[in-house]
């Protein structure tokens, strides 16, 4: 009796998922303040997230060693899993920064997971990484040189898509104005790449 009952649930709840990862990737300000507010949501975020960051992962581990022509099974799912929890972190690290210069620069006005919750969703065009696994032979340019260009392609949507998510996020949550918003993206990557110089040199 309890299985007929929890499949139904489960069923719903992907359903539920699925329906909110949709309204964050067509940019609809309706569907990101819902995730704003919806503290129940937080669960389904962070899935989301470590599926979009799974998706990157075995579509670049997968990608980097075909244009090596080093496939194997097990280089693929260490690589996948390397860049999975560095997408992850840094996305976990994004997000404070964007928080804390928003809020305390710009006077935005959210809470932490209020933030992150339709940040996380917004990072669903990442799944796009996937297919970037179907093996689609490169272009041979002048000097016998690859060109990889359907991978560049679902690679350069995917990255567009998540910058321009990732603004939207920022302006509908955070109640700024769009000159605001850019500012607080600019400032934020500006003290990560600073950060990142830093244990780099040191």
């Amino acid at each position: 009796m309890s299985i007929e009952t929890e499949i139904p649930a489960s069923r719903l709840q992907l359903g539920l998922m699925w329906s909110r990862m949709k309204k964050a990737s067509r940019l609809d300000q309706q569907g990101v303040l819902e995730l704003k507010t919806d503290t129940t949501s937080t669960g389904q975020a962070v899935a989301v997230l470590v599926l979009a960051a799974l998706a990157y992962g075995i579509g670049y581990t997968a990608q980097t060693q075909f244009q090596r022509h080093d496939l194997s099974i097990y280089g693929i799912i260490v690589g996948s899993l390397a860049n999975t929890v560095t997408v992850c972190f840094a996305a976990f690290v994004w997000s404070a920064t964007a928080f804390l210069v928003g809020t305390k620069l710009f006077q935005g006005k959210t809470g932490y997971w209020e933030l992150a919750r339709p940040l996380f969703f917004a990072s669903s065009p990442f799944l796009l990484f996937l297919l970037i696994t179907i093996p689609v032979p490169p272009i041979l340019v002048q000097g016998n040189v690859p060109v990889y260009w359907f991978q560049g392609t679902i690679a350069v949507a995917a990255v567009v898509w998540l910058f321009l998510s990732q603004i939207f996020v920022l302006k509908q949550v955070m109640g700024l104005n769009l000159r605001r918003t850019v500012l607080t993206v600019g400032v934020g990557l500006l003290i990560l790449a600073f950060i990142g110089l830093q244990f780099g040199t040191g």
